[in-house]
């Protein structure tokens, strides 16, 4: 009960930020993630990682964006690893849901570190990305991620339980008819998980509250659907 107590300690904020959404502009909408790892060596110190994320918005009717992720990690031990990577990411649809067409390609570099701590299991990451972003002069946006998960497992073999997560991003620059320096966006998840032989299923809410190209706040309520295959 302990272990569960500090994993809703992480998570409860959603309840706090959720308060003022009705004051801006909101959206319910779909995510999906799918994720596959491949091991290029038998012991799984180099990993390649391809991600299709497919991203419903204006209440579930339009295909907002799709984004491709692709990346490379060297795990240097079983809990720290290095990892740069390629990100293609269009997005159709500005924030009011209007027809827009916009190029995005990044390039990032992210460091990733895992352990146990009072029975939950803790992953840290952080991501550093060079955002090359259609109608923006040229202009490189560069933006910081940094997400913290929480893994509370259920069963003895871990293979189901609950986890969390919250991820902040923030802008180093601002650039032309594009992101704006400071804070960028928040998101918070929660939901339960299972494992099934070498894939891992994550199923629940997350709540996105957006500073997007300079308008007003912006705040997403979203089912989240993701699977992770590891080869």
């Amino acid at each position: 009960m302990r272990r569960f107590l500090q994993l809703l300690v992480l998570i409860l904020p959603i309840v706090a930020v959720s308060s003022p959404a009705h004051a801006q502009q909101t959206d319910f909408e779909g995510w999906f993630q799918f994720v596959t790892n491949v091991g290029l060596d038998p012991d799984r110190s180099w990993v390649w990682t391809l991600e299709d994320q497919p991203r419903l918005g204006d209440d579930w009717k339009k295909l907002n964006t799709n984004i491709i992720r692709t990346f490379v990690t060297y795990n240097i031990d079983r809990n720290f690893g290095v990892s740069i990577g390629y990100l293609w990411g269009p997005t159709f649809y500005n924030s009011k849901y209007q027809s827009v067409y916009r190029d995005e390609n990044r390039t990032f570099l992210q460091l990733g570190y895992k352990h146990d701590g009072g029975g939950i299991w803790w992953y840290h990451r952080y991501r550093q990305e060079q955002r090359f972003i259609e109608n923006t002069d040229g202009a490189v946006s560069n933006r910081a991620r940094y997400l913290l998960r929480a893994s509370y497992p259920l069963a003895a073999d871990e293979k189901w339980g609950l986890t969390g997560y919250n991820e902040i991003f923030v802008n180093f620059n601002g650039v032309p008819n594009g992101p704006t320096g400071g804070y960028d966006q928040d998101r918070i998840f929660f939901g339960p998980y299972l494992i099934v032989d070498n894939a891992r299923y994550e199923v629940g809410f997350l709540e996105q509250h957006t500073q997007r190209f300079g308008l007003e706040p912006r705040w997403a309520q979203v089912l989240m659907f993701m699977v992770s295959v590891d080869y």
